[in-house]
Formats: C-alpha cells, sequence, structure tokens
C-alpha cells in the first residue's frame, strides 16, 4: 500500500506537469471531479511523503531529533495526524525518552484519543520522571472510566507535583466531594480557601466537612471569625461554629469573648438561649462553676421551659455536689419534656447513684449502652456504679474502654 502510494503520488506529479491537463479548458470541464478529488491526493500525497521518510531509512530520517524536528514543522503546518506519526517514530528511535512520551500523549489527548493515550499514562506515571500533568491526564481518563479511587489517588500526586495550580486543586476537590473522602477534601479546601477571598459557598462546604469529620481545626476557626468580623451579626452562625471550634481546642477565654459579642448584638431570642448555654458550658469546663451556674439560673429565669438548661444545671448541682436532691428535681422536670433524651437519662442515674441507688442507676446505665450510646463519660459512669457494687471483673472490662 505505501509504494501504491507512493507511485500514484509521483503519477500525479507527472500529470501535473502535462501541457494538456493544464489547458483552462480541461480544468473548467473537470472542475467538479477536481474539487472532491483533491482533499484525497493530497492526503494520499502526503501520506505517501510521510511513509517515504518513516519507513525508508534515508540520512534525514534516522534520528529521533529529526522525527521531533518534522513534528513540530507538522504541528506548526495544523496538521496534528502526521505529528502523531513523527512523535511515535521519534520515540521509536528513543524509547526512553520522558519528554518525547509526554509529548506523543499530549498530540493523543488532543485529538480525543484517550483510550490510545491511556497506557502510556500508564507507562509515564511508573517513572521515577512522572510529572504533575501526567499524573492529572491519567487521572481525568480514570474518571471518565468512572474508576474515581484511581482518579483520586492521580489527582493527588498531580496536586503535590503542581503545588500552586489552584484550578488542579478544585478539580480534585470536586472529585472528593463525589467520593465523600473528607478529610482529604478539607485538605483540598484548606489550601483553596485563602485564595478565594472566602466565597461563603465554598466556606459552608468546609464547615459541613468540620460538622460530620468532628475534627476541630485552627485554620477553620481563624477564616471563620474572619467572615464573622467583616459581616457582622448577619454572620451570627459563622462566629458560634468558630467559638465552638475554639471551645473543642480547649480555648474557652477565646471562645466566651466571641459569644458574648454575640450575645449582646443578636436580637434572636433562639441565638441568645443557644449562646447562653455554651458560655455556661465553657464556665463550667474552666472549673468557674459559680459563674457557670449563674449564665443557666438566668437562662432559666427569662425562658423557664427552657429543658436543655434544666438537665445542664441540674447535672452541674448532681455532679459538683452542690444540691443533689434540687439537681435531681431539674432533671426530671427536664426528662417530663423529652423522656427518651439520652444526656437527661444519664443525668437521672448519675443523679441516683449519688443518692446511692446502685441498682436503679446502673439499670438505666444498661439501658442507655443498650440503645447504642457509646460515650467516655457513660463508660465513667458505669465504673463508678460497679466500683460501689463491688464488681471488680466489670470495673476491668469498662475500664479497658476508657484505656485505662
Amino acid at each position: 500500500m505505501r509504494f501504491y502510494l507512493y507511485f500514484l503520488f509521483l503519477f500525479l506529479a507527472s500529470c501535473a506537469s502535462s501541457p494538456k491537463l493544464a489547458t483552462e479548458a480541461q480544468a473548467q470541464k473537470d472542475s467538479a471531479a477536481a474539487a472532491a478529488e483533491i482533499p484525497k491526493i493530497n492526503m494520499a500525497a502526503e501520506l505517501a511523503k510521510i511513509d517515504t521518510m518513516l519507513f525508508a531509512d534515508s540520512p534525514n530520517a534516522t534520528s529521533a531529533h529529526e522525527h521531533y524536528l518534522r513534528a513540530l514543522d507538522m504541528l506548526e503546518d495544523g496538521k496534528i495526524m502526521f505529528a502523531e506519526l513523527f512523535f511515535k517514530r521519534a520515540l521509536a528511535y528513543d524509547p526512553s525518552s520522558n519528554f518525547l512520551l509526554s509529548e506523543l500523549i499530549r498530540i493523543l489527548l488532543r485529538q480525543n484519543k484517550s483510550d490510545e493515550a491511556f497506557p502510556l499514562l500508564q507507562l509515564a506515571v511508573r517513572s521515577q520522571k512522572a510529572t504533575g500533568d501526567d499524573y492529572l491526564f491519567i487521572a481525568r481518563i480514570y474518571k471518565e472510566k468512572d474508576m474515581p479511587d484511581s482518579a483520586a489517588a492521580n489527582y493527588k500526586r498531580a496536586v503535590d507535583k503542581m503545588k500552586g495550580n489552584f484550578s488542579i486543586v478544585y478539580e480534585y476537590a470536586k472529585l472528593l466531594e463525589i467520593t465523600q473522602d473528607f478529610v482529604e477534601l478539607k485538605r483540598m479546601y484548606d489550601i483553596l480557601l485563602p485564595e478565594l477571598d472566602y466565597p461563603n459557598r465554598l466556606l459552608d462546604k468546609q464547615i459541613l466537612i468540620y460538622q460530620i469529620t468532628n475534627t476541630p481545626d485552627s485554620l477553620l476557626a481563624d477564616l471563620l471569625g474572619e467572615a464573622f468580623k467583616a459581616n457582622g451579626i448577619n454572620y451570627a452562625e459563622y462566629g458560634f461554629l468558630q467559638a465552638q471550634i475554639l471551645s473543642a481546642l480547649k480555648k474557652y477565654n477565646e471562645a466566651n469573648e466571641i459569644l458574648l459579642t454575640i450575645f449582646f448584638m443578636t436580637p434572636s431570642k433562639e441565638m441568645s438561649s443557644r449562646v447562653a448555654l455554651n458560655i455556661a458550658n465553657n464556665y463550667e469546663l474552666m472549673d468557674s462553676i459559680t459563674v457557670a451556674v449563674i449564665w443557666l439560673e438566668r437562662l432559666l429565669a427569662t425562658e423557664p421551659e427552657n429543658h436543655i438548661a434544666m438537665n445542664n444545671l441540674g447535672y452541674m448541682l448532681i455532679d459538683r455536689d452542690i444540691d443533689i436532691e434540687r439537681g435531681i428535681t431539674l432533671v426530671d422536670k427536664a426528662l417530663s419534656y423529652s423522656p427518651s433524651e439520652p444526656s437527661y437519662l444519664d443525668s437521672k442515674a448519675w443523679g441516683l447513684y449519688k443518692t446511692k441507688k446502685y441498682e436503679e442507676a446502673l439499670k438505666i446505665f444498661q439501658q442507655l449502652e443498650a440503645s447504642g450510646m457509646n460515650a467516655h463519660e457513660l463508660w465513667v459512669h458505669i465504673i463508678a456504679v460497679y466500683e460501689a457494687l463491688k464488681m471488680d471483673d466489670k470495673v476491668k472490662e469498662y475500664k479497658a474502654k476508657i484505656g485505662k
């Protein structure tokens, strides 16, 4: 076939010089047919020339460099298919060239030949000289093939190789939203957020990840704080979440400063209640029990049916041996609003333990455990009851749960 095309090219070339065929009358007579055949003739001629260069082992086509230069010429002329052929021949001369391999991959992808590029990309990413583009290209193909795990692994390498390329980070983040790899997705948002001037939608996604993973993060707290400062009370929820994260990081005073700002700014009764509860909780964690009690008493004075405040104050009075009987009364009242609330039942059982009603307390704790409650505080309470009942084997079993 190659020789046929080559001789066809020679034949056409000789015909082009014939005076007979060059006459104006003949040209006009065959114009319609010629117009239809010209693209085919040109392609045949080009293929004949390419075949001659690639396979005749001519002095001008014996090195990877020569073929690479011809490929560049073809690209400059817009002849992508011929450029692909020259790149393939160049790579055949120098199969260890990562540069030529990458160039060939780009040409194939430019022509949407992803299936042909895929095995070459697999070869490229195995090399120690693999580039960020290599990882990015194969990640996109894996994504097209609906192989999200493989796509994510290669996107991650591309991001690490191409630091500062935020469009790739965002592309990777979109995939992570689908695979729900929240830990890695959060890492990508940590990169994106400072660069994008805290866009609300992206920050909201970061917040969602925090709520799912429940992992406190100083950077997120700072971002929330800046959004709150810039927008005031309209962004009170951001400030509130910032305070929660700071509390989780045991920065209680910082958290309370933010909460107090919200408390005195917000017209929302619901927000004020939540803020007061969190302030009281922070003071308790700082061992400032008197201040914590004052905040809860104040809240109940304005909202006598706030059963969360009832339980929190009741538990504090019980746990700190301030007024156990009143504490139990408050917890019982909270339970009348929400009889199955696990935290209220835990408070009730702790009150029973404090009044030495160990069997009754144990029964409630066992019910909570059976319902699926899995909290460090529950194990501590159960251990205390078993110790009071002198059930040493059980004490040992539950201490193992909390790593003691």
